[in-house]
């Protein structure tokens, strides 16, 4: 005869399993692209650690903030993307891509898959949206 505690045990394993082998399971192939996209403004590395241009601007007479980050970015300053509600500063991987942008509200897309050790973002598309910011 089967002990109770016995039964009930095979019970409990086999109930737990059940689920397990009928649910299907749906997973990503290891290559799987997936992208993230971040908005915010292409700032230059120098202004990005006040979250804005105005200092630089009224030092050097600049009129808008995408002479200003061009400007910086001259002078030794690298493009970013900075949320400007969080004040949340991207470091950016392409230094070509952004510099059309200077100044401007943009979308950066990048493969999540192929994120930098360093932390940067490794820029894969970026796109203007909206009006430029002030």
């Amino acid at each position: 005869m089967i002990k109770p505690g016995i039964a009930m045990a095979a019970i409990t394993i086999l109930a737990a399993s059940f689920p397990a082998i009928s649910v299907a399971r749906h997973e990503q192939a290891p290559d799987a692209q997936r992208s993230l996209n971040l908005v915010g403004e292409i700032m230059d590395s120098r202004c990005a650690i006040d979250g804005s241009h105005e200092k630089t601007m009224r030092q050097n007479g600049l009129k808008n903030a995408k002479d200003c980050t061009l400007e910086c970015a001259k002078a030794g300053g690298s493009f970013v993307l900075i949320d400007p509600e969080t004040k949340t500063v991207y470091q950016l991987d392409d230094q070509q891509k952004p510099e059309p942008f200077a100044g401007q509200r943009v979308r950066v897309s990048r493969n999540i898959r192929r994120a930098l050790k360093d932390h940067a973002h490794r820029v894969h598309r970026i796109s203007r949206i909206g009006n430029t910011m002030p």
